[in-house]
């Protein structure tokens, strides 16, 4: 088949294919690739924004609250720990706004830390986040979109458990028809979805307010009655509220895509954070106006129960809020998800055909059937609890590195000329989200280490079996360049612009 005849009018022939295919000749086997591609510039600063804030506000705030309560023994920690955590987010949040200003690169923490640091540990993060971070994210939020769907079915009982799954892996086939259609539908839903999650947390928010100011205050005596002084309590609390903050990184993962990224990356950053921190912290004192802390404790969905107290007949506007917003969290990580798979396999850390596009919608489709066949197969024994501690105990690791890379990246810039239009943050801004970041990898193993951070460093590590015989020496199963092939022409997919090649 010739696939110069068959794309012809739809990609860019690269001039100097041969150099570029010798650069790149231990993933470049394949006799189909005749010319290489790159994505497109089409998203713009609301467009940001509203990944962002989609992508951040999901299944957190309706189920983070009862575990930062929970492990944190008292409402005023609590809700201190919410507080410091937007802080932490929005501190951590500069860092890869000023990040996405020197690296305007697809794929997130990986392509920062590779750029930074270097391969090895490049590769032990796209190995981590390929094969259980982000596929566990995915499976937690079509997990929480499935009991809240099952839960006006089902009332008090407990939905069979294959019918949760079975809901949530329908979920997850439905974003990825999606994302494979269009970017600007994904655009579309995101921003839909987006208005429909802010707008049910506005209404939890004034409807507790008024209670509140109607003198409903009970609650918050004796805030701080209770509270721990168990330093792995406190990690698993902060580990609950980050799990409902995470994704203000994804941006960096879709760079190459943003319209003026060195502009529009860090406005959207800081705008969308600076909304979301006032929401949650809005949104959990309106929770404890209604509810007391034990009623709070003996709920799973804290967000229904507030909705019964305030709501009653109209409570079914909650669960279907829940579904909103958990759809727009989901639909904007899957988005994302799917970048850090292309510019891991782009340079050579995944197998190639990840990185291939479509040639019409210039969608990495490979990466994109790959990601969701993984997080299907994380719903089989998908614990909702566990795959938030162990997802924020790498995810806490994963943005400590990057830091690093980011100081690294700034020292090497030292003497280069500031532009006045440059975002530059104060580097003791970077000192204290990498001091946090340390604290929050260390603390949990320091008095009651629970398994799941065991296995979490155990398999970081275990990366390095794969990264020195098929990286490092280059090795190729025999026979895989005529699996690339066959994929490449039954999904009609072509080569990408290569790492080196990129001017950026």
């Amino acid at each position: 088949m010739d696939g110069k005849a068959k794309y012809a009018d739809d990609i860019d022939i690269s001039n100097n294919r041969n150099e570029r295919e010798s650069k790149h000749s231990k993933h470049a086997k394949v006799d189909v690739q005749v010319g290489r591609i790159r994505v497109k510039e089409r998203l713009d600063l609301s467009a940001g924004i509203v990944f962002i804030i989609g992508a951040v506000i999901g299944s957190g705030i309706f189920i983070s609250p009862l575990g930062a309560l929970k492990n944190s023994g008292s409402v005023g920690a609590s809700l201190l720990i919410w507080v410091a955590c937007g802080i932490l987010s929005i501190i951590i949040g500069l860092v890869y706004a000023e990040l996405g200003v020197i690296l305007p690169k697809s794929g997130g923490d990986y392509t920062i830390i590779r750029t930074g640091i270097g391969n090895i540990p490049a590769f032990l993060i796209s190995w981590t986040t390929t094969t259980v971070t982000h596929a566990g994210s995915r499976a937690v939020l079509a997990l929480v979109f499935a009991d809240y769907l099952c839960a006006p079915i089902f009332g008090a009982c407990k939905a069979p458990d294959s019918i949760r799954k079975m809901i949530a892996a329908a979920q997850l086939l439905l974003l990825a028809i999606t994302n494979t259609i269009s970017v600007n539908i994904v655009a579309s839903v995101q921003g839909l979805f987006t208005f429909l999650k802010v707008a049910a947390l506005v209404v939890i928010t004034v409807g507790g307010f008024v209670y509140l100011f109607e003198g409903k205050t009970e609650n918050f005596e004796n805030a701080f009655e209770g509270t721990t002084n168990d330093v792995t309590s406190i990690t698993l609390a902060v580990y609950s509220c980050m799990w409902a903050y995470g994704g203000y990184n994804n941006l960096n993962e879709i760079a190459e895509e943003m319209i003026n990224p060195k502009k529009n990356i860090p406005k959207s950053i800081i705008i969308s954070l600076t909304l979301i921190t006032l929401i949650y912290i809005s949104t959990n004192v309106s929770y404890f106006t209604l509810l007391s802390k034990d009623e709070f404790l003996s709920v799973n969905a804290v967000a229904f129960s507030w909705g019964e107290r305030v709501l009653q007949a109209g409570a079914i506007f909650i669960p279907l809020s829940v579904m909103c917003s958990v759809y727009g969290a989901s639909n904007g990580g899957f988005f994302t998800d799917v970048r850090v798979r292309f510019a891991a396999a782009r340079a050579g850390h995944l197998p190639e055909i990840l990185c291939y596009l479509h040639h019409k919608t210039r969608i990495p489709l490979g990466a994109l059937i790959f990601n969701t066949g993984v997080s299907i197969i994380m719903l089989i024994p998908a614990d909702v609890s566990e795959l938030i501690n162990l997802v924020s105990f790498i995810g806490f690791l994963t943005q400590g590195l990057s830091i690093v890379a980011f100081m690294k990246l700034r020292y090497h810039r030292r003497n280069k000329p500031v532009n006045k239009d440059d975002f530059r943050i104060p580097m003791v801004l970077a000192v204290i989200a990498l001091l946090v970041c340390i604290f929050m990898v260390v603390s949990p193993f320091v008095s009651s280490p629970k398994i799941e951070f065991l296995y979490g460093a155990g398999f970081i590590l275990s990366g390095l079996i794969l990264y020195f015989p098929f990286v490092h020496f280059g090795w190729i199963i025999p026979g895989w360049d005529k699996v690339t092939m066959f994929f490449q022409l039954f999904m009609e997919m072509c080569p990408t612009v290569l790492d080196a090649d990129l001017d950026i």
